[in-house]
């Protein structure tokens, strides 16, 4: 056989090897030697190299032409591709798919996340957990495009489906006070600097909008009545409330009372630096118990009203005691509809009147302390029965606001037996306190100039006992005014106000001055 005839052969055979591995990848696979890519045996004898395959001269060999080779048979066609030699176009398809997306900013749905979060929650549970447990008590994401930041508010963090929400705040006050006692024979004027408040709040909803709460820790040293050592817990405010009905919704926790007005607007929402005198000695502060509530009864817009029992012991208690409590109902009528009567200064300054009227009544059963759950304990100790009744007002219009309240307290002692050491030298029984019965007022106004941040604020206020000899309460009065630049409304602003106190006499009063800066943030 001649060298042409073995390399013709060599040739078809090569052509027919290529057309097998083409037609079964699978076996190529399997048969690694066997490549169609793979260079044909070199020619035997000393010939040339073979030319590339599919040139016109494939038969030439030593300069000779010899007669064409008979044409090789077609390949057969290859097989349609099985399942298996597609997959991989479909995965490089699905992840060019993925990443399209992705270049156009369309967030690709996770793969079999749900799942895993909830055989993540599964752990150590049943088919037998009650039904929509997993989706609250599951992670739940936060959406930060809808994150907020609100100035007297905080930042409001909420969750994607809405469940959750919470809106971290601080706030502090820092006072400075000149005062002059003109009834002092020695230094007669005192000055000091310090944090009348230092406040941080929580408020937001949990598992969804109608289970609200705040929260509020005092850690200004006379918040906590600060001695030394602390006397009081940091938790000034702690609360829930529940209002899946409008017209009845429950608060239950530690709390402002619905009582007076002024006292439950914020102290940061004040036109002055600080509340009235008589305030001061009327008011019940905080206590802990429950009410019912609504912030517009039937959908009216014109009326609101509480209702509720407390421990009467007001803020930290944490004994245990009989049953004897705190009662207070309190009603307001908005005659023009709702507005915002809980924060003093007009800064709307609309020239639609708003006005807002209130009337409560709290009766404290057994009172330890001298003015129901405020005060000090009497000197015979013992207890008070007290029944407190107040009435109040706001009015707002162009820039200028209106309020004013009145009190009468009435108390029935029955007193206690603790016993005191004399000058000589023996324990005698302690004298008997009388309760602290009388009423009293404050009227206050205040005008926001037009355009400008800038407000000027007066305010008299009274307190008198009823009777002499049936009430150990002083009568005393305070007048006077100030000023307010907000910078960023109550949030923050500067305020620098002037009173004179007094007992009896104005001209034994002390005269104080008061400059305060407030940032709520």
């Amino acid at each position: 056989m001649t060298s042409q005839t073995i390399l013709v052969l060599t040739s078809l055979l090569g052509l027919g090897l290529s057309s097998v591995a083409h037609a079964a990848p699978e076996a190529a696979e399997d048969q690694p030697a066997v490549e169609a890519s793979a260079e044909p045996a070199a020619p035997a004898d000393g010939a040339q190299s073979e030319p590339s395959e599919g040139t016109p001269e494939a038969g030439a060999v030593d300069g000779t032409t010899e007669p064409a080779p008979e044409p090789a048979p077609e390949p057969e066609p290859e097989p349609e591709p099985t399942e298996a030699a597609e997959e991989p176009a479909t995965e490089a398809a699905a992840t060019a798919e993925l990443s399209a997306e992705a270049e156009v900013g369309v967030e690709a749905p996770p793969v079999a996340e749900p799942e895993k979060k909830k055989k993540d929650c599964r752990e150590g549970g049943s088919k037998w957990l009650p039904k929509n447990e997993l989706d609250l008590v599951c992670k739940h994401p936060v959406d930060y495009e809808r994150m907020t930041y609100k100035p007297g508010t905080g930042l409001v963090i909420k969750s994607k489906d809405g469940r959750f929400s919470m809106a971290p705040r601080l706030r502090a006050q820092l006072l400075y006070t000149v005062e002059n006692d003109n009834a002092a024979e020695s230094d007669p004027v005192t000055q000091g600097l310090q944090f009348r408040r230092a406040r941080l709040q929580f408020k937001g909803h949990f598992f969804n909008e109608h289970n609200k709460f705040k929260t509020e820790f005092a850690f200004s040293p006379r918040d906590q009545s600060f001695n030394g050592t602390p006397r009081r817990t940091p938790i000034l405010d702690w609360y829930f409330d529940f209002d899946y009905l409008k017209s009845l919704t429950l608060r239950v926790g530690q709390y402002k009372v619905p009582f007076s007005r002024q006292r439950v607007i914020s102290s940061g929402d004040l036109e002055l630096v600080d509340r009235a005198l008589a305030q001061g000695e009327f008011n019940v502060d905080r206590d802990i118990g429950f009410d019912i509530r609504s912030k517009d009864f039937l959908g009216w817009g014109k009326l609101r009203y509480y209702a509720g029992v407390w421990m009467g012991e007001g803020r930290d208690y944490r004994d245990m005691d009989t049953f004897e409590f705190m009662y207070i109902g309190r009603v307001e009528v908005l005659p023009f509809g709702m507005f915002t009567d809980y924060k003093e200064a007009d800064f709307e300054r609309t020239t639609k009147p708003r006005l807002s009227l209130g009337a409560a009544y709290a009766f404290v059963d057994a009172g330890k302390r001298n003015r129901g759950i405020l005060g000090s304990v009497p000197t015979d100790g013992g207890t008070t029965d007290t029944h407190n009744v107040t009435g109040d007002f706001m009015f707002k219009i162009a820039g200028v606001s209106l309020s004013g309240e009145a009190y009468w307290r009435q108390g029935r002692r029955t007193f206690g037996d603790l016993t005191v050491v004399d000058d000589a030298g023996n324990e005698v029984a302690a004298e008997q306190e009388l309760p602290r019965n009388g009423l009293g007022w404050y009227a206050q106004a205040g005008y926001l100039i037009p355009r400008i941040p800038f407000q000027i604020a007066g305010r008299y206020s009274q307190i008198r006992r009823s009777d002499e000899a049936t009430s150990s309460l002083t009568d005393r009065d305070e007048v006077g005014g100030g000023v307010s630049w907000y910078f960023g409304r109550h949030p923050l602003k500067l305020q620098l106000d002037y009173f004179r106190l007094w007992d009896e006499d104005i001209s034994e009063g002390t005269d104080r001055i008061r400059l305060q800066l407030q940032a709520a943030f």
